[in-house]
């Protein structure tokens, strides 16, 4: 399973990279740019797993500075978004306009797990076209104004494409007797927690 998602990540890499020679200059995604960065997210049991093996890779120093910082960005999660109401369950959101630093951001403003980051980091600040949402396509702001045409014939096969590819790994991952977290999971857990033995599957 890990195999097939790191082929998505790759196949989402040459995505952005295929938007970066269509839309020029208005994709200003680059290194220090952390807008994105602070919005609060779910991943899956297999990106967590990915990230946590990245983790254990990295010099210990850096490795303690970013599970104290995840550390902390749990506590500050769990008062955004528990509020008392028990484990967070995937889906759960906090409160509009919320935003918090990610914890694997440098001091430099980049990402300190960049090659393990997961899809929705691989994907944001090009346009972003959702099956489960015809008639839309979302863009970052910074890329992309409100009402902006945005010429791509190419976009909703490919990217429907790539959703269906994503949405059956997890389909044969469950199949398989993939392990499921009874919470969301978040890059900062993928951080404190080690997830590699857990989303084991043959």
């Amino acid at each position: 399973m890990i195999d097939r998602y790191s082929k998505i990540c790759s196949a989402w890499e040459e995505e952005f990279a295929r938007n970066r020679r269509l839309h020029g200059e208005r994709i200003r995604c680059r290194p220090g740019c952390s807008d994105c960065c602070g919005q609060l997210f779910q991943i899956t049991e297999l990106e967590a797993a990915v990230i946590s093996a990245h983790v254990a890779e990295l010099e210990e120093g850096e490795r303690a500075r970013m599970r104290a910082s995840a550390a902390a960005y749990l506590e500050k999660r769990k008062a955004m978004v528990g509020a008392g109401r028990g484990p967070e369950a995937w889906g759960s959101l906090p409160p509009a306009g919320s935003r918090l630093p990610c914890p694997a951001l440098t001091g430099q403003g980049a990402c300190g797990i960049y090659d393990a980051r997961p899809l929705i980091c691989r994907k944001f600040g090009v346009p972003l076209y959702y099956a489960d949402k015809p008639g839309q396509v979302f863009a970052c702001e910074l890329n992309f104004r409100a009402g902006d045409a945005i010429d791509d014939g190419e976009l909703i096969q490919i990217q429907t494409g790539l959703h269906a590819a994503w949405k059956q790994v997890q389909r044969d991952y469950d199949a398989a007797g993939g392990y499921r977290d009874e919470s969301a999971i978040t890059v900062a857990r993928a951080i404190t927690e080690d997830f590699r033995a857990r989303a084991q599957t043959t």
